[in-house]
């Protein structure tokens, strides 16, 4: 049986980690601001947890060491964090990788004639500009300035 304090510093570890590999999932593509922020903000965590943990428990109250002495030494807190973590993001995984095979974005579709090698067959290429006109979403501002433009021309 563990304290309130192992559980809740599991807890928040296991949260801060989906969080930030979701966000990581969720991007199409990486900078170096975005990796800093996604992997630093689950290093910042643990240097937090090491440095509440160092301050006097008066301070720090029940989470004095609660990092070094208790959950970095046992092996089930890692392995709960990694299978938390795994199984949390699987259902978002699973759902990415059926809307990039059944209905994928348009420079998802880009992306895969660049890996299949069909950029240069400009009958793929027609089909496919054909078909992202037909199914791509327009945004608010699209909307309304086709509104506007046809408005004009019925006036």
């Amino acid at each position: 049986m563990v304290g309130f304090e192992i559980l809740g510093a599991t807890l928040y570890t296991c949260v801060v980690c989906v969080v930030n590999a979701q966000m990581a999932l969720a991007i199409n593509y990486f900078t170096y601001i975005q990796h800093l922020l996604i992997w630093g903000s689950i290093l910042y965590w643990y240097v937090f947890l090491l440095a509440f943990g160092a301050l006097d428990p008066l301070i720090s109250t029940t989470a004095y060491k609660v990092l070094t002495e208790a959950c970095a030494t046992s092996a089930s807190f890692w392995l709960v964090t990694l299978l938390v973590s795994i199984s949390s993001l699987l259902p978002y995984f699973i759902y990415a990788a059926l809307q990039i095979e059944f209905f994928p974005l348009y420079h998802q579709r880009i992306e895969l004639m660049k890996a299949t090698g069909q950029l240069n067959d400009p009958e793929f290429c027609d089909l496919v500009r054909q078909r992202s006109l037909t199914t791509r979403t327009v945004g608010y501002t699209a909307r309304f300035g086709g509104l506007l433009h046809q408005n004009s021309m019925a006036g």
